[in-house]
């Protein structure tokens, strides 16, 4: 949750609304970076607030909603690893984030040995056009992505969450959540790699702020993407009908 972490600098100018945005960020890039999201992240929240509890339901639902941020997150480590010589990328890496791997030990457990394939067919069209957008991106938009997809499990993540949803699903680890033993070094080591960055490289601060919204736009399209029907609806409706219709038939026979 946003209203889980403190942003901007450390000033008493970083108190924050009741959503958890700066009211003032004192011109730090982090809570510009924050500020620019905000308006797709309130609609993100409000669509996964509808299709979370469908998406619950289901194991291999759960699965296909992570496997399409494993596609996100594994493409986007493969070009950040690409740029690690870049100065900006540098400050990225060095927080030590190799996500991909928890979604993958995740999808693992889901899915068994046919993980890879049943998160292929997962993947959706929104997802391919992010992961192309990714494998453009030069080191600064790819910085901008970083926000994004590490924010969302540095911001989230941790082991309250992965306790909540192992009670929903318990026969998966769920290590995708474990991102760190302390989530809230964890989290202040983010904040201030990114205020880091708006210091040492001002020239990249529009950039990323804007790139920072269009990211998040770009998540949105993703979560609206994946399925939320459960598998057994379908068969479920399908009896339904042909019962109907042999009901229907039934009485026009008397």
């Amino acid at each position: 949750k946003l209203e889980d972490f403190e942003m901007g600098n450390d000033s008493k100018e970083s108190a924050t609304t009741a959503d958890g945005f700066p009211r003032s960020d004192g011109g730090a890039l982090f809570g510009k970076m924050m500020l620019a999201i905000r308006t797709s992240h309130t609609f993100g929240n409000r669509v996964r607030m509808l299709k979370l509890p469908l998406i619950l339901t289901d194991a291999n639902l759960y699965g296909g909603a992570i496997a399409n941020f494993y596609w996100l997150t594994k493409a986007l480590e493969k070009e950040l690893d690409k740029e690690k010589e870049n100065e900006v990328v540098k400050k990225v890496r060095a927080l030590g984030m190799q996500l991909s791997a928890g979604y993958e030990a995740d999808l693992k457990q889901i899915f068994g040995a046919d993980w890879e394939a049943a998160a292929t067919r997962a993947r959706t069209s929104a997802t391919d056009a992010y992961v192309a957008t990714i494998e453009k991106a030069d080191p600064v938009q790819l910085v901008a992505a970083s926000f994004i997809l590490y924010g969302a499990l540095v911001i989230g993540g941790g082991k309250q969450t992965q306790a909540k949803v192992k009670r929903v699903f318990p026969n998966c680890e769920h290590v995708l959540f474990d991102v760190a033993e302390d989530m809230a070094s964890a989290r202040s080591a983010f904040r201030a790699c990114f205020n880091e960055i708006g210091l040492k490289f001002p020239e990249h601060r529009e950039t990323l702020i804007r790139e920072a919204g269009d990211y998040m736009e770009r998540n949105n399209t993703v979560v609206l993407s994946v399925r939320c029907v459960p598998f057994w609806w379908w068969r479920a409706a399908s009896v339904a009908a042909l019962a109907g219709g042999a009901l229907v038939w039934a009485r026009s026979r008397k």
